[in-house]
């Protein structure tokens, strides 16, 4: 992982070598930059490449986080707000109580927590932000083992570990140990997109690249995966506390 600084803004970029890319190929996101290039280019080319990309890269950064930002400032955690879960749009609804811990029970309509009613006004949004976290987390480690089992035996594949983390704009990784991590906000996004990036990652224990054989694998079992992943490009920036 290589990174460049503006100011006090550091920006990673990885390198991936395709026997496919002609030229090379930039994609910026919140978690950095990711480079495709041809097997036999130079790293000293490839870094120069993105050296003289500076400045639309960092307008393509700044766009994200600004979106990003935008999002999470409008995020205050009272009643009305509206929050996703498996792709549907849930009113938020806090209840003061006199229990001790914040609790959250989900209807067919709404997310109700309910708060001691004595937690002070400038603690509150933190404490049900924190336990919103909690449950994302909880369903996301329920779902996502759920649908990977069908689809691990389908694709033949044996997983080790499953692990869940809070990631900007990554959906899901692998490693040739077996070890598979997921985004719990995935749980936000309809189940068909979660399907998605669950075939995507076990699909990597056959192919450890982006190559066209691995798209074909991706392709027998999610034959729309294209929409998929168009989908989760315009909208994963949506799925967010």
């Amino acid at each position: 992982m290589l990174n460049f600084k503006i100011g006090s803004t550091v920006i990673s970029y990885s390198i991936r070598r395709s026997f496919r890319a002609k030229y090379l190929k930039l994609s910026v996101g919140i978690d950095g930059v990711r480079v495709v290039a041809p097997v036999s280019m130079d790293d000293s080319e490839i870094i120069s490449f993105v050296e003289n990309k500076r400045d639309w890269i960092v307008t393509k950064y700044e766009y994200h986080i600004q979106r990003l930002a935008q999002i999470e400032a409008e995020r205050e955690f009272v009643s009305g707000e509206k929050l996703l879960f498996m792709g549907k749009d849930y009113s938020l609804k806090v209840i003061e109580d006199e229990g001790r811990f914040t609790r959250i029970n989900l209807t067919d309509s709404q997310f109700l927590v309910f708060i001691n009613k004595h937690i002070p006004l400038e603690k509150r949004r933190e404490a049900i932000r924190r336990k919103l976290e909690q449950w994302y987390i909880s369903q996301a480690k329920t779902i996502i083992r759920e649908r990977l089992e069908p689809f691990s035996d389908d694709i033949g594949v044996r997983l080790n570990e499953v692990r869940f983390k809070n990631q900007k704009t990554r959906w899901g990784s692998c490693s040739q140990k077996g070890n598979l991590n997921f985004n719990w906000k995935l749980v936000m996004a309809p189940m068909y997109i979660i399907d998605y990036v669950v075939v995507h990652e076990l699909c990597h224990f056959i192919q450890m690249n982006h190559s066209k054989e691995f798209w074909q694998q991706v392709g027998n079992r999610i034959p729309d995966y294209k929409e998929r992943r168009k989908w989760l490009k315009e909208n994963g920036i949506k799925l967010n506390l």
